[in-house]
């Protein structure tokens, strides 16, 4: 089912039979994606990508059965997004075939990518309240083959964590009773942050404040070194901290205070008259 039609083809909407000949001959697909608010809501599976002509976007969404949820659904999803080739043919002798030699590749390369990359991108498509879940589901039935393989958490999804615990151990009652909504902040408009947490040098830190239209808010944040990314920007403090002392320390003269710099004047015009027995300036 076309869902994004680019300026090639945006005439064709409403046109089904002439948008997916369009699609047929001109759509190279990118990545998969997942669109939804509630997973339980979850209608499709989408292939995003671009046109061969004027590389304006392109979206194929996938049907998923209705009515699905639970593990069932996680499996419709990830079978949808590794056997899924829409526009193409498949060869046992030739692989895949059409008229977009791009698409053909993308579909070839999908299948050739390992059991750890297949997971990772499974992982990535979902928001970080369904993070766990998909997780879950990942290490039972693709557990991972190495010590070092680890499906890692974003600050969201231990957020979304964190919640459901207290759910399940009664903990959330009396805030639940209350709260107009819990969402993590990766998933307001215009924020795409998703750090991956690869150190567990860090505080779960949560403060309550006042908003405006809001009225009582609890703003959750990790606090100290929780990925490389913060391990290499706090060596960069040191570095930078380093080489600004120093320099400051090699131009004392152009960081001291007027009065200071007077009362030096001064002292150096003293011992200078002293010196030389006269006025010096």
């Amino acid at each position: 089912m076309v869902n994004r039609y680019c300026s090639c083809c945006y005439h064709m909407a409403g046109n089904p039979n002439g948008a997916a000949n369009f699609f047929r001959s001109h759509f190279v697909p990118e990545k998969w994606e997942l669109s939804y608010f509630k997973l339980g809501e979850c209608m499709g599976v989408t292939l995003a990508g671009r046109c061969m002509d004027c590389r304006g976007e392109l979206e194929e969404t996938i049907p998923i059965p209705k009515g699905l949820a639970g593990d069932d659904l996680l499996e419709a999803i990830y079978d949808t997004v590794q056997t899924a080739h829409p526009y193409d043919k498949i060869s046992g002798h030739i692989g895949y075939y059409g008229d977009c030699e791009e698409r053909s590749l993308f579909y070839t390369s999908r299948d050739n990518r390992s059991q750890r990359q297949r997971s990772k991108e499974f992982l990535e498509m979902f928001n970080d309240y369904d993070r766990e879940q998909a997780r879950v589901w990942l290490e039972k039935n693709f557990p991972p083959q190495k010590h070092t393989e680890v499906f890692r958490d974003t600050g969201g999804s231990l957020f979304s964590t964190a919640v459901r615990l207290a759910k399940e151990n009664g903990d959330f009652r009396k805030a639940e009773a209350i709260l107009d909504y819990v969402l993590p902040c990766e998933h307001e408009t215009g924020r795409h942050e998703k750090v991956k947490l690869t150190a567990y040098e860090f505080s779960f830190d949560a403060s309550v404040n006042y908003g405006g239209s809001e009225g009582i808010y609890i703003d959750c944040y990790l606090r100290g070194k929780f990925d490389e990314a913060l391990q290499i920007m706090g060596e960069l403090c040191g570095t930078l901290t380093f080489y600004a002392d120093r320099y400051v320390n090699q131009n004392l003269h152009r960081y001291t205070p007027k009065d200071q710099l007077e009362r030096e004047y001064e002292r150096m015009r003293s011992e200078a008259r002293k010196a030389g027995g006269g006025n010096h300036e």
